[in-house]
């Protein structure tokens, strides 16, 4: 009999959440498929092997047309026209479509797999971050995008998102007055894997020098509001005397743009001896790496002009911080977060106001309790033990469609 395919369809470089959903259902015999949309040297194609059975890459980024990309075209457009002819070849038993921009995900559902079972997973909803239309098109995305974000909710035969449960229902009556969502829906965080677990380690770095280690992994915002927001953060962490390690990357851009952004917004801090810009490492170094350190840090966008994205979504860095056995110290405003680090007595809450004390706290914490009660969290957060339901929702969306 032959294994059923699902089909991962990336409109951006794919993501660690994605290569453990694919390796879950890999094992349970089916065929995976990543179609990405993306240069190939923004994502570790012999890493994604390990999840996935086929991997189609755009390598084809979209400019603004110009004389300037004239060459660029003529370079990769036949590589991007295969590219596309190849996703037509594709009969897969259901595809998850996962956004980095919807108007990809919009023509991907029209041309090449609206009679399959279609899943939208909105990485970030557009709705959460902008209360109404006007305020979206003043300040953030253009028009045509936030109507394929309408698109997809109201033409998928499912949604998967991973933030707070009921965040579905806060996207009526913002950016969209009324929207209708698909009859299935299914709550799925970054959960954590066996595969990247590591034991605690017994080694830390505060244990050589006595003084106190944070880490922040993950996407930074060049936005200014978000980027002297987490400056002012990391400097009054540093002049407490707590190191702040950073291994940052920049969303959905190259590598060379990104390592100007990236220094542009943190290298005037390096003059301080308790600042460390680390390079980024792929996801099966980033974890064993980052175990060295005390605490994993979490900072929320900001929050006003009606932006509440913040306050209910949930990011990938939250399962490599309890695969590294790291406890949080992380931003009160985060409140699903704030949920969740309670539920497993995880993680130091702040805010800007008491940040600048935090380390009295955290030199009064049962840390080693801190670290059993992760090793619990990650356990109960195992992707192992929630996949089953992925399975179920997949399954029902297929019979939904073949009625």
């Amino acid at each position: 009999m032959e294994s059923k395919t699902i089909l991962f369809y990336y409109a951006s470089p794919p993501s660690v959440m994605m290569y453990k959903i694919a390796r879950a259902f890999r094992e349970k015999n089916y065929r995976t498929v990543l179609v990405t949309m993306c240069e190939k040297d923004r994502f570790d194609n012999n890493f994604y092997k390990e999840a996935f059975d086929i991997i189609v890459c755009s390598n084809f980024q979209f400019f603004k047309p110009g004389l300037k990309t004239i060459p660029y075209l003529v370079k990769r457009g036949p590589h991007f026209l295969n590219f596309l002819i190849s996703m037509k070849l594709f009969r897969p038993y259901a595809v998850i479509a996962t956004s980095g921009n919807n108007w990809q995900i919009e023509l991907v559902h029209k041309y090449f797999f609206k009679k399959y079972p279609f899943i939208y997973f909105p990485y970030d909803i557009l709705s959460h971050y902008y209360e109404n239309m006007d305020e979206a098109l003043k300040r953030g995305p253009k028009k045509f995008e936030i109507m394929a974000e309408k698109y997809c909710f109201e033409n998928s035969d499912g949604v998967m998102h991973k933030g707070d449960p009921g965040e579905l229902d806060l996207i009526q009556g913002r950016i969209h007055k009324r929207i209708k969502h698909p009859k299935y829906s299914l709550n799925f965080l970054p959960y954590c894997s066996k595969e990247f677990n590591v034991p605690l380690n017994k080694n830390k770095l505060s244990k050589k020098n006595k003084e106190i280690h944070v880490v922040y992994i993950g996407f930074v915002s060049n936005s200014p509001e978000s980027t002297k927001k987490i400056v002012s953060y990391i400097n009054s962490l540093t002049s407490q005397k707590i190191h702040f390690h950073i291994y940052a990357t920049a969303k959905h851009i190259p590598e060379e743009q990104e390592k100007k952004i990236i220094n542009e917004m943190y290298g005037p801090l390096l003059k301080s001896k308790y600042f460390h810009l680390h390079a980024s490492l792929g996801p099966k170094e980033i974890v064993p790496e980052i175990s060295k350190y005390d605490y994993g840090f979490w900072s929320s966008n900001v929050t006003d002009l009606g932006n509440i994205e913040p306050k209910i979504s949930m990011g990938n860095k939250l399962s490599s911080y309890f695969e590294a056995g790291l406890p949080l110290v992380y931003e009160d405003s985060a409140i699903f977060l704030d949920k969740l680090m309670k539920k497993y007595h995880t993680g130091i809450a702040f805010n800007k106001n008491n940040l600048g004390t935090i380390f009295s706290k955290l030199k009064r914490v049962n840390y080693g309790s801190m670290e059993k009660n992760v090793i619990n969290a990650r356990e109960d957060l195992d992707i192992d033990n929630n996949f089953p339901r992925l399975l179920k929702f997949i399954d029902k969306i297929v019979e939904n469609k073949e009625k």
